[in-house]
């Protein structure tokens, strides 16, 4: 099953999902992938780290600041050894429980960033993901991801994290 949370930028999504993932390992449901944590410096968001859900550890991930051959989008780099981790991440879990993947965006709709190692895993039946997407990029989205195998919640009509925890752990069980 894919669940998709979809909200505006910066509306709090990362955050809802960091509670979302505490509840559902309170309700026992596995819990894998990341989190990608914007970092501040001024008031200005400088970059992203990569929590790793499993090692409950962040790293550098994202940055303002990269070198020429590294993939970017927009004014970020991804920092590539990062890239490559997060990849790893996605392609490990081979197991059932929940997969969380943040976020989905650009660089995968032209087939880079996250794109190559998910594609690979996300049509097996066993597997489960929750992958954040902004709701402007949604319906680009659909083009990877056929809509009919996804549960969309809307982070403006956000459930509380409990309820939505129980809706996930049901449609896992």
């Amino acid at each position: 099953m894919i669940f998709i949370l979809t909200g505006a930028i910066h509306s709090g999504k990362t955050s809802f999902v960091e509670r979302l993932v505490r509840e559902l390992r309170e309700q026992k449901v596995q819990v894998k992938g990341f989190l990608s944590k914007s970092v501040m410096r001024d008031n200005e968001i400088v970059g992203y780290d990569l929590l790793d859900l499993a090692k409950d550890r962040s790293v550098p991930f994202i940055r303002k600041k990269g070198q020429k051959d590294w993939q970017k989008i927009g004014s970020y780099f991804f920092i590539p050894d990062v890239l490559d981790k997060a990849q790893s991440i996605i392609l490990s879990t081979q197991e059932a429980g929940l997969l969380v993947v943040d976020e989905i965006g650009p660089l995968e709709l032209e087939g880079r960033g996250l794109w190559p190692a998910l594609k690979q895993v996300i049509i097996k039946p066993s597997l489960n993901f929750l992958l954040v997407v902004r709701k402007n990029m949604l319906e680009d989205i659909f083009k990877l991801v056929a809509p009919a195998q996804a549960k969309v919640y809307s982070f403006e009509n956000q459930k509380t994290v409990s309820r939505l925890a129980e809706e996930i752990k049901d449609k896992i069980d």
